[in-house]
């Protein structure tokens, strides 16, 4: 049986679900780390790229207390010099099965 990218209907399932193993998916970071209205900044080449979608593994989905799905995850935050490994909780508006 194929698993599932997004949860089931909250009177479904309990608040937490564990995902042995983790489902390979897309987030995507623009999602997660929106651009302010108006925004003003210069492009920085050496800082992290959060204007993509990378690929990440979910771990766990939870919902909040306003029904909203969250999936915990953990992908790579690149820069041109760095990489870093990530894990929190996203929702799940931006991640889509890879």
């Amino acid at each position: 049986m194929a698993r599932r990218a997004h949860p089931r209907p909250a009177s479904a399932v309990r608040p937490f679900k564990l995902l042995r193993p983790p489902l390979k998916v897309w987030i995507d970071l623009t999602i997660l780390y929106p651009l302010p209205p108006h925004h003003a900044s210069k492009f920085n080449p050496e800082g992290f790229d959060v204007r993509r979608v990378v690929p990440g593994d979910l771990v766990e989905w939870s919902i909040t207390v306003d029904g909203d799905w969250l999936g915990r995850v953990t992908y790579e935050l690149m820069s041109r010099d760095r990489s870093e490994t990530v894990t929190h909780w996203v929702p799940s508006r931006a991640l889509k099965p890879l």
